[in-house]
């Protein structure tokens, strides 16, 4: 029937299934852990005389009434649908790497410390002003362009992300759209005046923060060799204060500080509403990746760590911010199957400060990656080998039991770290897997707590009534 398309697991001594292809997950106790796959498997006759030694019958009947309830309403059962991937052509988002140069030197950096692997450069205005015409010139019907600044570190380019938003504003206008601004930056250059710009013009902000001093300056240091710590805590709590809290702050942990729950702690305990704490992207053989399995293990366990104090503390009712298991809760409240997450070279596209088009933001470091130039338009055969990749596609994820919950991971890690677009990357895979796993766990205990608490957990992790 529908067993080949059900994931058992057990986490943290809760049972669950997962529905492959809905992604719907359910609760199941002991004895639905023994009923339902006999009854996915078409076992359905004398299960009360299998297994009446070990439960009661009152209560197998009811699991068994429940179970072919669950098949009933299509679970386990129903074929998927056959997928037409649409290809969006038109631009939403431009990420303009106004930067290729950075003032810190951190030793985790995917892109050689903003250079991404070429000359150090800054985006001339020129290029600028041809990478938002040609992003409003592709962006057919969409109302809303969101341009966003990247590095290296953006801010070294100030004077280009000012003339940028202007200039954009202004086209937006004649077009009758709107252009809405994003930012990553290391928050090292925050002036007065910066803060004061950015706030005016409602950018969005991520900025990178480690976590306590002790994590943060052993790897994210200047180009002197010292931590940059106390400067970029300070500025960022200067912006919480006159200006907003209403920004995103990201840590990075590797395989020398894989105690990573106390960087998502620190940053929650400093008032930081949005919190964001992942694995840096490296090489497997860099001596700070976390690659193997072991390395996997110990990063599970931390995950496991995390999980049980995410939980205390909102049953304390003061709950922390952290977005892969804010992320993963919203799937399992309203599962809807994914075959992508990923919009590169759709409706996102980036550019360099030379001029060349790449999918996505991410993709900059290989150079093999550029779908076009601002002078010469879209490679569109490049553009569209991005455009109509999905997990039904990717061969490494046919097999997979996350595969529509996670749509099939990032198509840059796969080509930088196995050559293959294909092919998933292990440990993305496998930590993601976990989170997910966790996160349902997570929704279990909140539901035990009864009343309220899951319209509460609804509200921390931003989803409306």
């Amino acid at each position: 029937m529908g067993l080949d398309r059900a994931h058992f697991f057990t986490i943290q001594g809760k049972h669950f299934v997962c529905d492959v292809l809905t992604t719907q997950c359910f609760r199941l106790d002991s004895i639905g852990l023994s009923v339902l796959p006999e009854l996915l498997a078409g076992n359905i006759d004398n299960l009360e005389e299998k297994y009446a030694g070990a439960y009661t019958r009152g209560d197998l009947r009811k699991c068994i009434r429940e179970g072919k309830e669950i098949l009933r309403l299509g679970h386990f059962t129903a074929s998927a649908p056959p997928y037409s991937h649409p290809i969006y052509d038109h631009v939403a988002s431009l990420c303009l790497h106004v930067a290729h140069h950075c003032n810190l030197n951190c030793e985790y950096c995917y892109a050689d410390a903003g250079s991404f692997g070429g000359k150090r450069s800054l985006m001339s205005r020129e290029v600028m002003r041809k990478a938002v015409d040609f992003a409003f010139v592709n962006s057919g019907d969409t109302e809303e362009l969101f341009i966003g600044f990247f590095g290296g570190e953006p801010l070294l380019n100030f004077s280009v992300i000012q003339e940028a938003v202007a200039y954009a504003r202004d086209q937006a206008h004649h077009l009758k759209k709107r252009a809405r601004f994003t930012m990553s930056t290391n928050a090292t250059l925050l002036s007065r005046p910066i803060m004061d710009f950015i706030h005016q013009e409602n950018f969005s902000l991520l900025f990178s923060l480690d976590g306590p001093k002790s994590i943060h300056d052993k790897m994210r240091k200047d180009w002197k060799g010292q931590g940059t710590h106390t400067s970029v805590l300070k500025n960022i709590r200067t912006f919480a204060k006159r200006y907003s809290s209403d920004f995103t702050v990201r840590g990075t942990f590797t395989r020398t500080t894989p105690n990573f729950t106390d960087q998502v702690l620190f940053l929650n305990d400093q008032g930081f509403h949005s919190v964001s704490v992942e694995p840096a992207q490296l090489a497997p053989n860099h001596p700070y990746s976390i690659t193997s399995d072991v390395e996997l293990s110990r990063v599970k366990g931390e995950y496991d760590r995390l999980a049980n104090i995410y939980v205390e503390r909102f049953r304390q009712e003061k709950p922390i911010s952290f977005f892969h298991f804010d992320y993963c809760l919203k799937k399992l409240l309203v599962p809807q199957p994914t075959h992508t997450t990923c919009g590169a070279a759709g409706g996102f596209i980036a550019v360099t400060p030379d001029g060349r088009i790449f999918p996505c933001f991410e993709a900059v470091v290989e150079k093999e990656n550029c779908i076009g130039h601002l002078d010469t338009g879209f490679d569109k055969v490049k553009r569209k080998f991005f455009q109509r990749l999905h997990v039904d596609v990717k061969s490494g994820c046919k097999e997979c039991w996350a595969q529509y919950i996670c749509g099939g991971g990032c198509h840059v890690f796969s080509i930088r770290y196995n050559g293959d677009i294909h092919l998933p990357y292990y440990p993305q895979c496998e930590i993601f897997k976990h989170r997910f796993e966790l996160a349902a766990w997570i929704l279990a205990e909140v539901a035990d707590m009864g009343g309220t608490a899951i319209q509460r957990l609804k509200k921390h992790v931003g989803m409306k009534d």
